[in-house]
């Protein structure tokens, strides 16, 4: 299953980190169906790999559907995405959990939703960009789990990373970089932004 994850979430990450803006009704589907296939699959972890994986793919579907239906609301949507991407690079590279991450996550996505709906074009660019950069760093991750390869970024799958550790500083970098990368490709690729 890491190695399944780890591509939806690297193909997706790709897709949102350089042409969020161009695409932003497909790519709002796409972090749905991501939203939903992950949730899922993290809820049924006990469960067998079929049901597992058929209740993801359709939780992901359905939210999906759903990302695609209020595309018109993608304003506040990425917004609150890009707050729930921060919380969770900050969660996974500080091992956060509990009431702690809980409360990290709701702040940043209020904030990143307020943010959204007060400088839309710029927010959409920026969300996913970044969101798309730490999918692409956690697909890469959990591909490498799933194919016993050690490389220092935080387990996306299974948290990994501790304050002390070099790994949670790496994904906070590679995001980063990836980040800045895919909001200067979409500015550059994006007529009404040159």
């Amino acid at each position: 299953m890491g190695i399944l994850t780890g591509l939806i979430l690297l193909i997706v990450g790709l897709i949102a980190c350089f042409f969020g803006k161009r695409y932003y009704r497909l790519v709002l589907a796409l972090v749905g169906f991501v939203i939903g296939y992950y949730a899922a699959n993290a809820l049924l972890v006990g469960q067998g790999d079929a049901i597992q994986l058929i209740a993801a793919i359709v939780a992901g579907v359905v939210l999906g559907f759903l990302f695609w239906t209020f595309y018109k609301m993608a304003y506040v949507l990425f917004g609150l995405f890009l707050g729930l991407a921060v919380a969770a690079i900050i969660g996974r590279s500080f091992n956060l959990d509990g009431t702690v991450y809980l409360i990290v996550a709701i702040v940043l996505a209020i904030v990143g939703a307020f943010l959204g709906s007060a400088i839309a074009d710029l927010m959409i660019r920026l969300s996913t960009a970044f969101g798309g950069a730490s999918q692409i760093v956690a697909g890469v991750a959990a591909i490498a789990v799933g194919l016993n390869i050690s490389l220092p970024l935080a387990d996306p799958m299974h948290g990994g990373a501790t304050t002390e550790s070099t790994s949670g500083i790496i994904t906070i970098i590679a995001v980063i970089v990836l980040g800045v990368i895919g909001f200067l490709f979409q500015t550059r690729s994006d007529p009404g932004t040159a």
